[in-house]
């Protein structure tokens, strides 16, 4: 270890379970040569309850007056916020008590009150950003249970006789694009294979999905909150504009991306540059369009290959240490002007 280390004290804020709470966790366990704490708003019960499981004890707050007494009780010396969009009041509460502040995806005023705002979600902005603002696919966190499928996409030989095609949109799916999708695929005049993953979270009926893929064969309904294993083995992913095309990235699939509301929309990642086919927002697309992208990744191999060089060629693999090393140096260097 560097002579030079500091052990500090790390303050994880997180507001979302699924992915947000995973990078968090992954985080934490690459930086566990310091000391390190969660913190968890009372109202977001589910981030509570998945960090019992990992046997983490939050600390939980009802309203941002009980945080005073938190962060002077325990005087972290750093912040790591994940997704959470943070007012400013929020983003000067931290900064008076806390020496470095690390915000991943926070697109809320607080973000400006940040020594380092790490976007993965990030926008093609047509303003400059501040220069504290790290945009791309480098704040992407590989999962553990992801690593051993990195790059399986270049070894991928069909193991059906039909084409696979995996549908899955991120928890509660709720514009239910996993019900949408799978009508227009269903219109297709090719023969398929497909797999609708619904995670536990899903909101919508589905006795409604499973009487429509009675009606065909090869086609079926899973509940699962674990996609990679499907992924892997299909020939085309159809999803949200979330986490979920890095997911795709790092194994290396063509990929239909279907954003989920506006905000989603705006995404820069999962688009043509990086092998991905684009079809905007969900509740405005139309059968025609997504047939004629599925049409294209199944009938032209060329075009898949294509799709998926362009995405491992990110080696988005390499993520985890990079930004541990990354983050090791804002810790160590405080809140002083650095160069990426």
């Amino acid at each position: 270890m560097n002579n030079n280390f500091q052990r500090k004290t790390i303050l994880f804020y997180v507001g979302q379970p699924g992915y947000p709470l995973t990078r968090s966790i992954l985080l934490a366990k690459l930086l566990a040569s310091h000391h390190i704490l969660f913190l968890v708003h009372q109202k977001h019960t589910s981030v509570a309850q998945a960090l019992h499981q990992k046997g983490i004890e939050p600390l939980l707050f009802a309203k941002n007056s009980d945080l005073h007494a938190i962060l002077n009780e325990n005087q972290p010396d750093v912040l790591i916020t994940d997704g959470l969009d943070t007012d400013m009041e929020e983003g000067k509460l931290f900064k008076k008590y806390i020496q470095t502040t690390i915000h991943f995806d926070d697109f809320g005023e607080g973000g400006k009150e940040a020594t380092r705002v790490i976007q993965t979600l990030y926008r093609e902005e047509r303003e400059s950003m501040p220069s504290h603002y790290v945009m791309g696919p480098s704040g992407f966190i590989v999962p553990e249970e992801l690593e051993p499928y990195t790059n399986v996409g270049l070894l991928h030989s069909p193991t059906l006789p039909l084409p696979h095609v995996v549908v899955t949109f991120t928890e509660e799916d709720s514009d239910n694009l996993s019900y949408r999708t799978l009508r227009h695929l269903l219109h297709l005049q090719i023969p398929l294979a497909i797999t609708v993953i619904l995670h536990s979270s899903y909101k919508h009926k589905r006795d409604e999905l499973k009487m429509m893929a009675l009606g065909r064969k090869q086609t079926r309904i899973v509940e699962s909150d674990d996609i990679i294993q499907s992924i892997s083995d299909c020939d085309l992913v159809i999803c949200d504009a979330s986490y979920i095309p890095y997911q795709v990235a790092v194994i290396g699939k063509p990929c239909i991306v279907i954003a989920q509301h506006e905000k989603e929309a705006l995404h820069a990642f999962p688009r043509e540059h990086y092998g991905f086919i684009h079809l905007g927002l969900g509740r405005k697309l139309k059968q025609s369009h997504l047939q004629q992208a599925v049409m294209e990744f199944i009938l032209h191999p060329n075009r898949s290959s294509r799709a998926v060089k362009k995405q491992t060629q990110l080696k988005l693999g390499m993520n985890n240490q990079n930004m541990f090393r990354y983050i090791e140096k804002i810790i160590q260097e405080g809140s002083h002007e650095m160069t990426k």
